[in-house]
This record gives structure tokens, C-alpha cells and sequence, in this order.
């Protein structure tokens, strides 16, 4: 009997060697400062303190399109009701970020490595490129946001001038990562953000009176019968790329913490900066600052009425939220694009390169005049999320306590779960494009996908239509005791990564790390 054919039905090995050490790997740790372990398990001796990780993912609470969602949701549905959806909103997203983000905290795993054994080890490619566009898309719209707001306050010069300004200015500012000092520059700027926003309502109460224009958000007549917060949930169903992104980050944050990030980081608190209070932000800064320069309920809107109120402050605020969440944006764009390059070549650029490169291509969009398509971007992206979301959370309750699988020899290439997620998706999107003849159904579209992916994978699971591959054996977990402290040296790279990643090949005869895994799956097809 061969000793694939060993493995297959149950029998160790007993040619397979492990070189193993309980020390970090000095190369690994110089490696991986710079490339965030991002095909890789994080082990425990990289994990980074409550307050790096706090303040790395804090970037994302300053978006301008937060501020900007809270106009939009009072001119859809009323302030009364926009600010009942933002604060159900607020639940839903502590509710699915904890529960995803102690997950991550727990495995070391990121997004695309937790989806393997949904979509299988090719089918989760789609994973990191659904990051990788919608952190580009945003990435366009706060750079395109912020080079509107310097061309309307100096007064001259094309857009496209200042487009070009924005994002060289931005390069060396993104190329940082949360081991190095991502973290730093989102903690020490905060204050200036949240103060700022503070300020400039204050301010612009001050200057141009507190009655304010309200009739702004007299809400329209509803085509549907759906419930103004719901609208609103709905809405914000289209940032729900914030999940995966939590789960890149949570991957990097120590275990002892895990109760500290699922309330805080990933919690209640968070979104109710994160959401709540920008809503009210932008609502009330609109309000105020009406009639000013610029100032409505639109996309830039709200960050002319922070300038009209606090004047060359006002566009320091900006300028600082807008380098915070684009280091996250650009974070996210690397790591994802250089894990979905891995699932189909052995050729790669580094994070820092692809850093560079997602800059060249974001300035290339900032010319399509981004607005004019936000809408309809942000329903596509709810429906491709919303899918994969659900998927995930179907197969963290109906699987919990059980180890997840990731390592590509255990998984098959594309999993029943990924033609659900392409088939959800699908309808979706059609539903999106469809709201004069699917009115309803068109408006709640994220919703409706979440649903088909939630029942149709539960009973995928049920009827065992799953990612796994028959393999019975583990030789490499069943020979070390410790998977966390026990590094193994790859056969291949050389290089040796925590035991809980490692696998043997498929001949049983060698150990290899999870990068090396994957590649392998890329040179023998």
C-alpha cells in the first residue's frame, strides 16, 4: 500500500520526520513584520496588545461616508426613524462583529482561510477580491471626498489635479501595517477626529444659529410598505464588508483580550461611534451649516459644512479622516490582493508593493466621477456580502465547539457552499437592478440574499454537502502535543511556522507550512 493510500485509510506514516523548535523562526519574524502573516496562522508570540489593535481598527470609525449616511438615512425615512435603524444597526453589527471577531481572535485565522471550508480552497479566492474591490472602492470615495474638499476651499485648480495630489500624498502614510506603526498614527489621531466633528457642530451652531434646516429630512412618501428603520438597516447592509475586515484584524489580537475587543474594539461601543454618532453628525452639521457653500445632504455635504463651520480646522479634521481610514483601506487592499493572487500562481508582489500598485489604480477610478455610481456600488456590495456573511455564521452555529478546516489538502478546489453564495448572489443583484417590477423585494435585496444564503446552506450542512475531503489521518497534529508552541520546519521554504498550520503533503512524507500548502495546490494542477 503506497503511503498516500496509508494516509487515506487511517495509517501513520512512519517514514514522516519533524524538525521542530519552540522558538519563533528569526526569518519568519523579519518576514512577516512587513507581509501581517497574511497566508499564514497568527501565532500567539506576534499578537499584538488591546491598545494596538483598538487603535488600528479605529481608523475605520472615521469615514466620511458614516457622516454622509446619517444625512441619507434622514432624507430617506425622517430623523425619528434614521435614528432607530442606526441604533438597530448598531446591535446587528456588535452582535455578528463579536461573535466573528473572537473567532479570529481564537484561530489566528483570517476571512479567507475561515471561508475554506465553506467555498473550498479555490472557491474562497473569492473572498480576499470581494475585500480587495470594496476597500478600492471606498478607498476612491474618501480620496475623492477629500480632494473636492481641498479644491473648494483653496478655490482653484481641476479635480483631477487634486486627485493626483491626494493620493501621492497618501503613499507613504499606507504603507505602514499593524505590527509597525498603523497603529500609533490611528491612536495618536483620533482625538482629532472625534473632537473636530464635536467642534464643528458646536461651532456651526454658533455661527449660523441652532434652528436649522430640518425640512431637509421631511422624509419622501414610500413607494413600499417597509418600515423607515428597516430602510436603514437595510442601507447600512452595504458596509457589511466590515465583518471579513474584522476578522483580518481580530486574527492579530492576543487571546486574553477577547472579551475586551468583542465589547469594545468589535463591540456596542465601537459602533456606536462608528455609526451613531456620525449619523447625528451628519445630520445635524448638515442641518446647521445649510445654505452654506456646498452644504447638503449629498456626498460631500457634510465635510463642506464642517469647513464652512471651522474653516482651515475643519479641513485638518478632514485631511486626518481621511488618512485614518485609508490606511485601513489600503491595509486591507494589499493583504486581500496578495491572497488572492497565492490561490492561482506562485508569482506575488509583496503587501508593501501591492500598496503601491491598489494606489495607481485607485487614482485611475477617482476619474470615473465615483457619485455618480455610489449608490448602486454600495447595493452590489450588501448583496455580495450579505451571502458570505450568513453563509459564515450558519457554519460557526451549526459547527461550533469543532476545529476549522483550512488547509488545502483536507479541502476540496470549489465546494457546494460557493455555487450557493454565486447563486444568492445572483439574485440579488438581478433584484437590485429590477425595483420597478420587484419594488419590495428590490429595496431589501441585501436581506433577501442573506436569507436564501442562511437556508439554503443550513441545509447544505444538514445533507453533509460540505468543503472536506475524506481524509482520516493527521500525522503532524497527532504526533505534537502543543500546536500553538511547537514550530515545525517546512520542506519546502524551509522556514518554520506554528505546528497548528502545518500539514503533510500528500505522499505523507513531508511537512509543509499553509503558504507552501497552497502554492503546492497551484504547481500540480
Amino acid at each position: 500500500m503506497s503511503t498516500e493510500a496509508n494516509i487515506q485509510a487511517g495509517q501513520p506514516d512512519p517514514e514522516l520526520r519533524l524538525e521542530i523548535s519552540y522558538v519563533d523562526d528569526p526569518q519568519v519574524t523579519k518576514d512577516q513584520v512587513a507581509e501581517e502573516y497574511t497566508n499564514h496562522v497568527v501565532p500567539a508570540s506576534a499578537r499584538l496588545d488591546k491598545k494596538s489593535v483598538l487603535a488600528s481598527w479605529s481608523s475605520i470609525a472615521s469615514a466620511m461616508a458614516f457622516v454622509y449616511y446619517g444625512a441619507l438615512a434622514a432624507t430617506l425615512v425622517g430623523v425619528t426613524q434614521a435614528l432607530i435603524g442606526v441604533a438597530v444597526t448598531c446591535i446587528i453589527y456588535a452582535a455578528i462583529a463579536g461573535f466573528g471577531g473572537a473567532k479570529a481572535i481564537r484561530t489566528g485565522l483570517n476571512s479567507t482561510l475561515m471561508s475554506r471550508e465553506i467555498f473550498g480552497v479555490k472557491g474562497a479566492a473569492i473572498c480576499p477580491l470581494i475585500i480587495a474591490i470594496g476597500c478600492a472602492f471606498y478607498a476612491v470615495f474618501e480620496s475623492s471626498v477629500l480632494a473636492a474638499a481641498l479644491q473648494t476651499f483653496f478655490g482653484f485648480g481641476d479635480i483631477k489635479l487634486w486627485y493626483l495630489v491626494v493620493t501621492a500624498c497618501m503613499v507613504p502614510l499606507m504603507l505602514g501595517g499593524m505590527q509597525t506603526w498603523m497603529g500609533k498614527l490611528n491612536g495618536l489621531s483620533l482625538p482629532i477626529y472625534f473632537f473636530g466633528l464635536v467642534a464643528a457642530v458646536i461651532v456651526a451652531g454658533i455661527r449660523f444659529g441652532w434652528n436649522g434646516e430640518w425640512d431637509l429630512f421631511d422624509a419622501a412618501p414610500s413607494t413600499t410598505s417597509i418600515p423607515g428603520w428597516l430602510t436603514v438597516v437595510v442601507l447600512y447592509m452595504g458596509v457589511w464588508l466590515v465583518f471579513p475586515e474584522i476578522q483580518d484584524c481580530a486574527r492579530m489580537a492576543k487571546s486574553e483580550d477577547t472579551r475586551f475587543h468583542v465589547n469594545v474594539s468589535f463591540g456596542i461601543v465601537f459602533w456606536s461611534v462608528a455609526y451613531f454618532f456620525n449619523a447625528v453628525v451628519g445630520m445635524v452639521i448638515v442641518a446647521l451649516a445649510f445654505g452654506q457653500p456646498g452644504v447638503a445632504p449629498t456626498e460631500l455635504g457634510a465635510v463642506q459644512g464642517v469647513i464652512a463651520s471651522l474653516g482651515v480646522v475643519g479641513l485638518i479634521v478632514i485631511i486626518v479622516s481621511q488618512v485614518r481610514i485609508n490606511t485601513a483601506n489600503y491595509y486591507f487592499i494589499s493583504i486581500s490582493a496578495e491572497r488572492f493572487v497565492a490561490h492561482f500562481t506562485t508569482k506575488n508582489l509583496t503587501r508593501r508593493n501591492w500598496v503601491l500598485l491598489s494606489t495607481v489604480v485607485v487614482m485611475i477610478v477617482m476619474f470615473t466621477d465615483i457619485f455618480s455610481y455610489l449608490t448602486t456600488a454600495l447595493a452590489w456590495m450588501g448583496v455580495l456580502v450579505s451571502a458570505w456573511v450568513g453563509m459564515q455564521l450558519v457554519n460557526w452555529t451549526i459547527n461550533r465547539g469543532k476545529a476549522i478546516e483550512f488547509r488545502p489538502n483536507r479541502i476540496k478546489s470549489v465546494a457546494p457552499g460557493f455555487y450557493l453564495w454565486l447563486a444568492a448572489t445572483v439574485i440579488g443583484i438581478v433584484l437590485v437592478e429590477m425595483p420597478d417590477q420587484f419594488p419590495t423585494l428590490s429595496a431589501l435585496a441585501p436581506l433577501v440574499t442573506f436569507a436564501i444564503a442562511v437556508v439554503g446552506y443550513t441545509i447544505m450542512l444538514l445533507a453533509k454537502a460540505t468543503a472536506l475531503r475524506p481524509i482520516v489521518t493527521d500525522p503532524i497534529r497527532d504526533e505534537v502535543a502543543d500546536l500553538w508552541d511547537v514550530r515545525v520546519r517546512c520542506a519546502s521554504c524551509n522556514l518554520s511556522y506554528i505546528a497548528v498550520e502545518m500539514d503533510t503533503t500528500r505522499d505523507g512524507q513531508a511537512a509543509l507550512c499553509l503558504n507552501c500548502q497552497t502554492l503546492k495546490t497551484v504547481t500540480t494542477q
